[in-house]
């Protein structure tokens, strides 16, 4: 019972799109938003297609990267 719960709370909070992390290569040309917690502004970047994600100050290594709909 509590097994099923637990995963239901998760996969609510599961991302709806797939994440990159640093050094991973944009897939397309695009806006990506990195969602850095509650108290924080999300941090925005356009990339072309190839080319590296960066790190977020503050967040180093465990930085990841979302695909949004905003066009440039």
């Amino acid at each position: 019972m509590a097994a099923r719960v637990l995963e239901r709370v998760i996969s609510r909070y599961r991302p709806y799109a797939p994440t990159f992390k640093p050094g991973d290569r944009a897939p397309f040309s695009g806006t990506y938003v990195c969602d850095r917690g509650t108290m924080l502004p999300p941090v925005y970047v356009q990339l072309s297609r190839g080319e590296p994600f960066p790190e977020v100050a503050g967040l180093g290594p465990h930085t990841r990267w979302r695909e949004t709909n905003i066009q440039g």
